[in-house]
Parts: structure tokens; C-alpha cells; sequence
């Protein structure tokens, strides 16, 4: 991004009251055209865990630290907390759709783990491991993330899963491999990630039909079903197969929430919050886009403070 194009992404966050707060640190990875960046907001203390946050399509690290919260209340539970940037502001999930060759080539998963590794040689993470979460397009690469890397602690999925692809190319079962919790948050009427699974974007119907003619994955590719995925990573836990079901107390006229719970003792739990007439949205944030494109937000549930609850549970 040039310098004049920064003012006018500003002004744009702050109409969709994403303001990332101030003393956010940019840091940029190596040099010329190839030089990464990403966006630290530390932890005081020794040695604290790092937790990655990866945006959305079309977001940038800043815009995701204001979304979530996280930038000051990540600090605030322990973790240095860090935002990176995606190549044209997109992540390569591992997915193949004819509208996303920009993304290949790119090794976002190199870049995330760099990202860690800087952190710790900086001092200001403990390392190897780390905690990730991610919203759509960042979510299918935290995803991604937890199956092709044993350096993940905790994973939390917002609004995205797993795509068909990039979990068919790559497993996670393994003693090498340890498992973790899994925290989901996904609206039944998100317009861009299907709650039940299939293509995604907007007008996924007549991206799937070109994608077909055009003997390729559909449009922008096809994502798992929430329910789908969180019974996957159960059995990649340990858990049983039934998860525990629970109606969540939620103000009078606000979206019903259901939390899925598939848990057994000394396993780790994996928690699927459903929510239903839900948007494509961070639990808890603002109602970033006009509702006719991403759906509705859901104020009335914290995302950022479960997942927070969730890791932090991990730690001594």
C-alpha cells in the first residue's frame, strides 16, 4: 500500500467503526517486493504465548485487530498478539477455484510461522508454539494451519471452516502431532460461508455452475460444513462422536445461540457456537459490512472473550 492510499483505508475502516486502537506496531519481514507485514501488539511480562489473528478477504491486520478487540484484550489475558497482512489482502487456504490463482504460489504458512519465529527472537513470545483464529478466508487457513503444523496449541474458527480441498490435501492424525481445542462460531444464514457446507462466496449458486463448465473447483471453492467440521476435529481428539447441546441465554429478540460440545476427560474440547439467523460475523463486533451482503451481525455474543477463556485455559 502506498502512502496516500493509507488515509482513504482509514477513513473507510472508521465508517464501519473498525478503529484499531493506537500503539499498534507495524513490523515488516524481509526487503523489496517480497517483504511481508503484520501488526504486534504485545504482552507485558516474560516470555508471554503468541496468538495469530488472521483476517478475512479484502481485510488487512489492522482492520481484524478492530473487528475482534483482540489487540487490547489479547494483551490484557497474556498473549502477544499479532496481525498479519495476506498477500492483496487474501490467504492461500490451500483452496484451487478458478477465481483464486492470484493466491497460488503464495506460502502463507511459511510467512505465519515466520511471523512466530520473529516474536520469539525478539523476545517478545515464548516459542515454538503458538495459538491461531481466524475469520472466513482466515479461518480456512487456521485450518489449515492446525493439520499441516504441530506447533499449534488452539485453534478458533469464525465464520469458516475447513475447505474440501485443503482437508483432502493434507491430514492431522499422527503421534507426531498433538491434539487441541477448538473453538467455532458460525452463523445458519451467512451468505458467504455456508453454515452447511458448499461453495463459497457471493452468488456461490452460479459460481458453482461455471466452475463446473470449466471441468475446475467451483467459483472460489467449497468449504466443510460447520457441524461437519466440528464433529471431524472430535474424532481428531478423542472426543465421542454426540456432543453435549446447550441453548445459550441470549437477550429478548437476539439471534438463539446453540453450543455443541464434544468433550471427554483428558481429552481436549472442541465447542461449535451456532447461531441462528446469524451473519457472516465476528461474534461481538460490528456490523462491519451492510447487512445485504454478509448477513447480520451478533452483538449479543462474545467471540473474542470465549476464545480468550478457551486458550488461556492452556496455559499455567
Amino acid at each position: 500500500m502506498n502512502g496516500r492510499d493509507r488515509p482513504l483505508r482509514a477513513r473507510r475502516r472508521a465508517r464501519r467503526g473498525l478503529v484499531p486502537p493506537a500503539g499498534l506496531e507495524p513490523v515488516r519481514l524481509g526487503h523489496g517486493p517480497d517483504a511481508r507485514t503484520f501488526h504486534v501488539a504485545p504482552a507485558p511480562g516474560p516470555a508471554p504465548p503468541a496468538l495469530v489473528v488472521l483476517h478475512g478477504a479484502g481485510g488487512d491486520g489492522p482492520g481484524m485487530a478492530a473487528l475482534t478487540g483482540l489487540a487490547t484484550r489479547g494483551p490484557a489475558s497474556g498473549f502477544t498478539t499479532v496481525f498479519p497482512d495476506g498477500v492483496r489482502r487474501v490467504w492461500n487456504d490451500g483452496r484451487a477455484g478458478a477465481r483464486l490463482a492470484s493466491r497460488q504460489g503464495v506460502d502463507d504458512v511459511a510467512f505465519v510461522l515466520a511471523v512466530v519465529d520473529h516474536l520469539v527472537a525478539t523476545g517478545r513470545a515464548r516459542g515454538p508454539d503458538f495459538y491461531v483464529c481466524g475469520m472466513s478466508n482466515g479461518a480456512f487457513l487456521s485450518d489449515h494451519l492446525a493439520r499441516v503444523t504441530a506447533r499449534v496449541r488452539g485453534l478458533g474458527l469464525v465464520a469458516g471452516t475447513a475447505t474440501e480441498v485443503g482437508r483432502s490435501g493434507a491430514g492431522r492424525a499422527g503421534p507426531s502431532v498433538p491434539p487441541v481445542p477448538v473453538v467455532m462460531f458460525h452463523g445458519t444464514a451467512d451468505p458467504l460461508v455456508p453454515y452447511g457446507g458448499g461453495p463459497v462466496g457471493p452468488l456461490c449458486r452460479s459460481a458453482a455452475r461455471r466452475g463446473r463448465r470449466r471441468g475446475g473447483e467451483p467459483g472460489r471453492g467449497r468449504s466443510v460444513g460447520a457441524p461437519q467440521r466440528a464433529a471431524e476435529w472430535a474424532a481428531i481428539d478423542g472426543a465421542p462422536p454426540t456432543p453435549v447441546v446447550e441453548q445459550l441465554l441470549v437477550p429478548a429478540g437476539a439471534f438463539p445461540v446453540e453450543r455443541s460440545t464434544w468433550w471427554a476427560a483428558g481429552h481436549h474440547p472442541v465447542v461449535l457456537h451456532t447461531v441462528h439467523g446469524g451473519g457472516h460475523a465476528w461474534p461481538g463486533g460490528p456490523q462491519y459490512l451492510p447487512a445485504r451482503f454478509v448477513g447480520a451481525a451478533v452483538p449479543h455474543l462474545d467471540a473474542t472473550g470465549i476464545l480468550l477463556a478457551v486458550f488461556g485455559a492452556r496455559e499455567p
